[in-house]
């Protein structure tokens, strides 16, 4: 009964959300709009979208690649390499962040009103990253040194 009990409550716990599950669709969200914008003539948005775009999908799949060399490897387990590559990704989610705030306030169509696309919708969305890189630097328990513990905890 007790080994049951203990299955079932592993089961309703929620799966882990690593950085790079959303790293990787965010960047590549940024790279085909840095693409788009390029295309559209703003050579300043593409380079500026693009860049940073190829730099976080840079940083997610280098943050994929060692956590899947060390989730099998019961001495790395606990070494949380991913660390450096949230913090990286959070800051450039904020830049992100700002600067599209500041193009949404600037953006106004010819009645008045401020158009939400794709300034606005980038500017939420890199808004969620930053929040979502700030939760996972501070209450996750699996990046940083509390990951040994996040770990015994939950087996």
């Amino acid at each position: 009964r007790r080994h049951a009990a203990a299955r079932r409550k592993k089961r309703s716990q929620p799966a882990a959300m690593y950085d790079f599950c959303l790293t990787l669709p965010y960047g590549a969200m940024l790279l085909v709009g840095g693409a788009m914008g390029l295309t559209a003539g703003s050579v300043t948005s593409g380079l500026v979208g693009g860049g940073v775009g190829l730099a976080q999908l840079a940083l997610g799949y280098s943050s994929y690649s060692e956590w899947a060399e060390n989730s099998n490897n019961a001495q790395k387990r606990f070494r949380s390499p991913t660390y450096a590559y949230v913090v990286v990704s959070m800051v450039l989610s904020l830049i992100v962040t700002a600067l599209m705030a500041e193009r949404y306030v600037e953006t106004v169509d010819e009645n008045g009103d401020r158009k939400f696309f794709p300034a606005g919708f980038v500017t939420a969305v890199s808004a969620f990253m930053t929040i979502f890189y700030l939760y996972r630097l501070l209450f996750s328990g699996e990046v940083g040194s509390s990951a040994e513990r996040a770990y015994k905890r939950n087996d």
